[in-house]
């Protein structure tokens, strides 16, 4: 396992497949007893039915193969809040590079002044691999959340990234989400992360649903620990 690991994660790319909402989790697993913390502020740049959201986002490794993590986040449109507690399990990987994890959430949010509880399983795929321009990875994860008012969310995000040389990183993302108590939504976001100093990073991105036309700029630090 760790002869794998080593060999797909080199320097920062484990702090970029953590998804953080956008790019948050991934299947590879937190170094055990390695931190990471990250703050997001996603604001929309023209008018739709979509809101500015805010996004807490943390990491912890247990163990070699256990992660604890936390996936907080606020609406400004509506002050919704939700807050989840989980952990992250790798059910196989490969020396070629290839892991698969499971991934279980509990937690609550609130809606309209009421809170309810939410139950999110998961299941993500990674895989890390060379390029003529660098270390390179792909992922894959996919959530179904199930909330104390009846509703549901099931999310797929897909992301494709790069290191660079000079520490810095880019990656686009694929987003789903498909919503029973609303329209199903597609979007792509770009996102570029700079190294500004050992263990911390500002990350720059963008978004743009095709369902909507709702268009939305992000800025966010990440810090390794």
């Amino acid at each position: 396992m760790a002869k794998a690991r080593c060999g797909v994660l080199p320097g920062a790319l484990g702090v970029l497949l953590i998804s953080a909402v956008q790019a948050g989790a991934a299947a590879w697993p937190r170094a055990e007893g390695q931190s990471f913390l990250s703050y997001s502020y996603q604001f929309q740049i023209n008018e739709t039915t979509d809101s500015n959201y805010s996004s807490l986002y943390y990491e912890y490794g247990v163990t070699e193969r256990l992660t604890f993590g936390i996936d907080a986040g606020r609406s400004d449109g509506s002050g919704d809040l939700t807050g989840l507690f989980f952990l992250r399990k790798p059910v196989l990987s490969t020396d070629a590079g290839t892991w698969i994890s499971a991934e279980l959430a509990v937690g609550a949010i609130e809606i309209e002044d009421e809170i309810y509880d939410v139950l999110r399983p998961g299941l993500s795929w990674g895989r890390g691999f060379q390029t003529g321009l660098g270390n390179a990875w792909a992922g894959v994860e996919s959530t179904y959340a199930f909330r104390g008012d009846g509703s549901e969310e099931g999310k797929i995000d897909a992301t494709i990234g790069l290191n660079h040389a000079s520490g810095s990183l880019s990656l686009v993302q694929l987003q789903y989400a498909a919503p029973t108590d609303g329209e199903d939504s597609v979007s792509i976001a770009p996102s570029h992360v700079i190294d500004l100093t050992s263990g911390v990073f500002l990350e720059l991105g963008g978004a743009y649903k095709l369902t909507n036309d709702a268009t939305s700029l992000k800025i966010g630090l990440w810090s390794e620990f």
